[in-house]
């Protein structure tokens, strides 16, 4: 006899997984926060120590204010002041050309009204007209010269001092039948002087008052523009560097004005990106330790389970139980977790050979639980109550698992159960009989196919008052050659198929295809070859429940 097992799967299979250390980005990836990542790294370099520090310190907004004005004024009073200036003188030169005028045309109209003959010797035609000229409010002085240039009469006072403060204009006396002459007419300048001089005040003054007026509205502006917002978002940086996540204040309906605004705006997004990136990194913080915890935990509970392993295991029957009796059988084992709801039982008593497989309800922890409970009534039913027909071993199965997990009465909170199958092989008479509780057995005899099926009602589940009375034994030719399957059907609920297509279920009539295929080989390698075909017909699909075959030849 050979017997050929597989071992259980890896936590890979997806059962509970050993849990190591893993690294942050692992987790990111795990748990589906990769791009938590990028926001912490962001949050973390913007606010390094002294990152923000330089910006939230920087130059005294009030001395900035002042650099603003000296830099400005002094500018605007030159130009100011310049322009007032050159009206001024604008002005004056004016007045002064209108007054040097209105002297040539005193001087002109005088000359003329001397112009006689023998003007030179009568003094009564030219001192009326010196004398004219002394009654305007300007008049400072005339002096009439004959052609010789001797003096011969004048008016008022020679003026002393400097030229600017008086206007000095000469006019010909010139004519057919006259003597040649000249007169000589100066007019003060000081009035023009003066009004010069109130107009350059009034000029002075009316500069005051501009750069007063322009200075407290630039400084007005100027506060309310650019040192406001400039206050307003320094404030929220000194706020922002103590993890304080406030925006700078733009108003309800804010469209950006000018540079401040928008690099308000600009800050406000910075500072949206900080908190978020602070709160991703708050919350990797909080995966990093509730990923401990429950690494923590997950080996506690991986260690216990395993330990329930070593349990499962050791009340599994030995392959080489029915060796004394000549038969070849192998098993196929495989929980879908650590350990499974799958359970099979080999035993020679009495001379009788039990092949027992059952397939518990659920997998993992609570199948296990289940197997226990099956393997503790086999042994009662078998041991104390010396049951050898299979539909009897059945039947008892039925009422103890059903008992055990208190189905019988109303309101059960229990709805668990199994399927079976039994075969009890005698080796004097060559006889086996089968029976089985939503497990059939399968033959493949001469290159052919056969199902021997068991009842579809399961075992332990509570009862309705509607079920098929217990089934009776069946007997199974016993041929030279013939190969017995007992399987659960985890081993035909296999998803898979071509890539590209829809997976669907193999189902029984799949996996006895695989084992036609395979008649002729040993039975260990058959099953080896078997479970290869489940997985390459699964591909890229997960197992979803435990999987036992046993397969025996009888001698």
């Amino acid at each position: 006899m050979s017997t050929a097992e597989t071992s259980p799967p890896a936590a890979r299979r997806g059962g509970l997984r050993g849990s190591g250390p893993m690294r942050r980005e692992d987790l990111l990836d795990t748990l589906g926060f990769a791009d938590v990542a990028a926001d912490v790294a962001g949050a973390d370099a913007i606010m390094a120590p002294g990152a923000l520090r330089g910006a939230a310190r920087g130059r005294d907004l009030d001395s900035l204010t002042r650099t603003l004005f000296l830099r400005i004024y002094p500018v605007i009073a030159a130009v100011v002041l310049l322009t007032q200036a050159g009206i001024a003188w604008i002005n004056h030169a004016d007045q002064l050309r209108l007054h040097a005028d209105r002297a040539n045309l005193l001087a002109s109209l005088t000359a003329s009204a001397l112009a006689r003959p023998g003007w030179e010797r009568a003094p009564e035609i030219f001192g009326p007209q010196l004398q004219a000229l002394a009654r305007d409010p300007a008049f400072r002085y005339a002096v009439l010269r004959d052609a010789a240039g001797a003096l011969v009469g004048s008016a008022g006072e020679r003026p002393q001092g400097r030229d600017w403060n008086r206007v000095q204009v000469s006019a010909e006396l010139a004519g057919p039948g006259l003597a040649a002459g000249s007169l000589t007419v100066v007019l003060s300048a000081e009035e023009l002087r003066d009004n010069a001089e109130r107009q350059a005040l009034l000029a002075l003054g009316t500069s005051l008052v501009l750069m007063l007026a322009f200075v407290a509205t630039l400084q007005r502006t100027v506060r309310r523009h650019v040192v406001a917002p400039l206050q307003r978002l320094l404030v929220a940086m000194r706020a922002v560097e103590h993890k304080r996540w406030t925006a700078v204040d733009l108003g309800g309906a804010y469209r950006p004005s000018n540079e401040i605004d928008a690099i308000s705006q600009a800050f406000n997004s910075m500072v949206e990106g900080l908190r978020s990136g602070d709160e991703a990194k708050r919350l990797l913080q909080a995966l990093e330790t509730a990923h401990a915890e429950l690494a923590a935990a997950n080996r506690q509970v991986v260690e216990s389970i395993g330990y329930a392993r070593r349990i499962q295991a050791s009340v599994l029957p030995e392959r080489g139980a029915l060796a004394a009796s000549g038969v070849d059988l192998a098993v196929l084992y495989e929980p879908l977790h650590l350990v499974g709801g799958d359970y099979y039982w080999l035993e020679e008593i009495d001379g009788l050979c039990v092949i027992v497989v059952a397939d518990c309800t659920g997998h993992g922890v609570p199948g296990a639980f289940l197997t226990l409970i099956v393997a503790t009534a086999l042994d009662r039913l078998l041991h104390e109550r010396s049951l050898r027909s299979p539909a009897a071993i059945l039947a008892g199965l039925d009422a103890m698992v059903r008992a055990q997990l208190r189905q019988d009465g109303r309101g059960a909170e229990s709805d668990d159960g199994l399927d079976c199958g039994v075969c009890v092989f005698d080796p004097a008479r060559r006889s086996l009989l089968f029976a089985g509780a939503g497990l059939s057995l399968t033959t493949i005899r001469a290159g052919a196919v056969e199902q021997v099926r068991g009842g579809r009602r399961g075992l332990g589940y509570p009862r309705t008052g509607r079920e098929a009375p217990p089934e009776s034994d069946t007997p199974v030719p016993v041929e030279p050659g013939t190969t017995f399957y007992l399987m659960t059907d985890g081993v035909t609920d296999q998803m898979g198929g071509a890539p590209g297509v829809r997976p669907k279920l193999l189902g029984r009539q799949g996996v006895a295809e695989r084992l036609l295929a395979r008649a002729a080989e040993g039975l260990d390698a058959q099953l080896a070859g078997l479970e290869r075909d489940l997985a390459a017909y699964r591909g890229g699909e997960l197992r979803r429940d435990d999987m036992t075959l046993v397969a025996f030849r009888l001698p």
